[in-house]
């Protein structure tokens, strides 16, 4: 029989993922300033038993400037595709050469009101910022890991209590 340490593989996935509580981007009431930085994949799940779609992505952050997965509504992910079609905000891929402020109504509620808001002007990423992404896991590592853990969760072989990606407000 192999030794295996829940713990400890739970604790190294929370550091490399951003898994931990409180580790993904959530929006709050009001204006949340983003950066997009990677595609934004396709990520299907259940909540409460009911079938649930969002797109998965990272931000950055810029409450705080960390790196974390968004499970981004599809209403704001029909606000960014508008943004790259519109001739004034255009842009090829990500990172996204700008910043997006996402006015948020009713955060949390099933009656949210998402408005996306480009920043006026394209800023380049830090260094910092630069070197955040490149040494984190990628937005297909993180859905593989997701996808790793809702498996586990469901086979109740591990707790994973923190990785419910359903708390995500819609």
């Amino acid at each position: 029989m192999a030794n295996f340490n829940f713990s400890k593989a739970r604790e190294e996935a929370e550091d490399k993922y951003n898994l931990g509580k409180g580790q993904y981007f959530k929006v709050k009431e009001g204006i949340n300033r983003i950066r997009l930085i990677s595609e934004c994949l396709p990520h299907a799940s259940d909540y409460q038993g009911k079938p649930t779609f969002k797109w998965l992505c990272q931000v950055i952050d810029r409450r705080d400037g960390k790196l974390k997965p968004y499970f981004m509504p599809d209403k704001v992910y029909k606000g960014i595709m508008n943004l790259q079609l519109d001739e004034e905000y255009s842009f090829d891929g990500v990172p996204m050469p700008y910043d997006l402020n996402i006015q948020t109504v009713n955060a949390g509620k099933m009656d949210v009101i998402y408005t996306v808001i480009p920043a006026k002007n394209n800023v380049a990423l830090t260094e910092e910022e630069q070197k955040l992404i490149k040494e984190s896991p990628s937005v297909r590592e993180l859905q593989a890991k997701v996808r790793e853990n809702d498996g586990k969760k469901e086979e109740g072989s591990a707790s994973v209590e923190n990785v419910n990606v359903d708390e995500i407000p819609f």
